[in-house]
């Protein structure tokens, strides 16, 4: 089984990245990037409490005339509204990831442009914790003699969160 990517013949299959990587790189590149990696990256570069509000829009570069080390741009970041005075606070920290992920000085500056983020799938803090039997029996246990229904639902919460066990 042979399969055609561009003028190029493979034998055996075609990882699903290659695809997409060439099929997307022009409307990528329209839109500043120069590689689509950075989009794909983003949740591990912003990190989980920026992840499903940021996006990166565009970069824009500037004109350079000399063949040397190309000068840093400009990553324009989609956030929302009421999360950008947090992100803002925080950029030095995400210019120095993304400038690690691209493994030089690629981005010198920040602009937030305030705009809704597509939700993103993620899985819930829920999903990520693994509770094990013993600890959901003390912690019943332990809150049983509380009235008030939802100081024992909060309580119950409460010890699932310091009993509960990170996937690795």
């Amino acid at each position: 089984m042979s399969s055609t990517l561009g003028n190029k013949r493979t034998r055996g299959a075609v990882s699903l990245g290659e695809l997409v990587g060439k099929a997307i790189a022009p409307v990528t590149a329209r839109r500043g990037f120069a590689t689509a990696d950075l989009v794909a990256a983003w949740p591990e570069i912003a990190g989980p409490l920026y992840a499903g509000c940021t996006a990166p829009e565009r970069i824009a570069w500037p004109r350079h005339e000399d063949e040397g080390t190309p000068a840093p741009g400009i990553l324009f970041l989609k956030v929302d509204g009421p999360r950008a005075i947090y992100v803002q606070h925080d950029l030095p920290q995400i210019v120095d990831r993304v400038n690690a992920f691209f493994g030089y000085r690629a981005i010198a500056r920040v602009r937030i442009l305030q705009s809704p983020v597509a939700a993103t799938s993620k899985p819930s803090v829920a999903a990520a914790v693994r509770h094990d039997e013993a600890a959901e029996e003390a912690i019943a246990e332990t809150v049983k003699d509380v009235e008030d229904e939802r100081l024992r639902e909060a309580l119950e919460r409460l010890g699932r969160g310091i009993h509960g066990n990170r996937r690795e």
